[in-house]
């Protein structure tokens, strides 16, 4: 386990990232931001660490799919997305640090992508792609939406509004891969993935619910974002997944169910 604090070198490889990273900068970081907002100071970490890990898993896909001998341009498109994600990354560390500074978090950093179980190259992008857009992403962009909603703040508001528009992209890719995947994805095949986006939705049932009253900042109350994530599992997840014939178990669908026993805020 390591502290994760994430840094910028400087230098060359910072000059390459200022046409990505521009907006960040232009943002309205004169505004003042209470300093003692611990749960949004815990989320924006959190956060931090959670895009830190998307890019990880983005330059996996990339990897496979260059294994699978997928089109150049969905490669390129899955490497540029990790490009985004690492931005992200400094946009939630520094509104964490606006905040009043990030949060002590241990991290194993060898251990930040679930790897895929299939060994054929082409299933291998599949399991990946499906667990982090067909699910992860679908499911964070509408949480991203309600939380820039409640932001109370329009520094907050206005960077969740940019990584919004990266992360809706992101969504998309799954049915980009899965159009060019339908050709050779057999009934097995679909049967398989459906199991892997049902496990991946088991691993957000922990968020249902997490004791915290109050929105802003990044922290969105219990009772919307309950309602946003189950919605969105639903709409945004199972039906677009079903209807290229990915059908999630029931009993993976039926563990988004509110179960109060948490206490940590969270943000979409």
């Amino acid at each position: 386990m390591s502290t994760f604090a994430p840094a910028l070198q400087g230098g060359a490889a910072a000059r390459r990232l200022v046409p990505r990273r521009r907006w960040l900068d232009e943002l309205p970081w004169d505004e003042r931001l209470p300093d003692d907002a611990a749960a949004a100071r815990s989320t924006w970490t959190q956060t931090a660490f959670s895009e830190y890990a998307s890019a990880a898993a983005f330059t996996e896909i990339a990897s496979a799919l260059l294994a699978a001998g997928a089109p150049i341009d969905l490669v390129a498109t899955a490497a540029d997305f990790a490009v985004d994600e690492v931005v992200h990354v400094e946009a939630s560390a520094r509104l964490a640090g606006a905040l009043g500074g990030g949060v002590a978090l241990e991290v194993e950093l060898t251990r930040l992508v679930r790897p895929a179980e299939s060994t054929d190259p082409r299933m291998r992008a599949a399991e990946l792609i499906v667990r982090t857009c067909c699910v992860g992403e679908a499911l964070t962009v509408p949480l991203l939406a309600l939380t820039r909603e409640v932001a109370g703040s329009t520094l907050v508001a206005a960077a969740l509004r940019r990584i919004l528009q990266d992360e809706a992209q992101h969504a998309l890719f799954g049915g980009w891969y899965l159009d060019w995947a339908d050709a050779w994805l057999d009934d097995d095949a679909r049967a398989r993935l459906g199991r892997v986006a049902g496990t991946a939705l088991r691993a957000f049932a922990p968020l249902l619910a997490i004791d915290c009253e109050r929105s802003g900042l990044g922290v969105v109350a219990c009772d919307p974002f309950d309602a946003r994530l189950v919605d969105a599992a639903h709409r945004r997840v199972a039906e677009p997944l079903a209807a290229r014939g990915i059908v999630i178990p029931a009993d993976d669908l039926a563990t988004l169910t509110a179960t109060r026993a948490h206490e940590a805020p969270r943000m979409g």
